[in-house]
């Protein structure tokens, strides 16, 4: 059983040009017998293929088999490519954020939080920070005040509307 309480992000340290398929092949290996209920060896519960595929390869209450000591409590999302090597493409960008929105209605507000976070290894990538995938999906704080400063000025002209009536 897995209750997910942060989101773990993982690049697959592969070819732009490799699939779900060849990591189900990998972790089939690797990892002999582990199946999860939709019948995949994928130890993570979403693949974000450079195309923007998006497999859903076990149920989010289900337990991952991608980060040690974190399995019953996290989602863990990989996506293809080497991001040591080279940035997600735009495809993978815009799948991530539908794919975080579906999460985070499950799941609200879950932080994220890269694999090197919890092992010695640069995943998800030495061309990303820490925080790469959040910013994606949460603006910023300047964001924010700019979007708050925006409605100000809408309820303002809008007031000012009402009143001329």
């Amino acid at each position: 059983m897995n209750t997910p309480t942060v989101i773990i992000t993982h690049h697959a340290l592969s070819r732009k040009d490799h699939t779900v398929k060849d990591v189900d092949s990998w972790h089939r290996e690797r990892w002999k017998g582990f199946v999860s209920r939709a019948g995949w060896h994928v130890g993570y519960h979403i693949v974000i293929e450079t195309d923007g595929t998006v497999t859903q390869t076990r149920q989010f209450d289900e337990e991952g088999a991608h980060t040690i000591g974190m399995n019953t409590k996290s989602i863990g999302v990989c996506f293809i490519g080497n991001f040591d090597l080279h940035l997600p493409s735009n495809e993978q960008i815009e799948a991530w954020k539908k794919v975080h929105k579906a999460i985070d209605m499950l799941y609200p507000n879950l932080p994220m939080k890269p694999h090197r976070a919890y092992a010695n290894k640069s995943c998800h990538g030495k061309l990303l920070e820490d925080d790469y995938f959040a910013k994606l999906v949460k603006p910023n704080r300047e964001q924010m005040l700019s979007r708050i400063d925006e409605l100000r000025r809408i309820i303002a002209k809008l007031q000012s509307l009402i009143k001329k009536k």
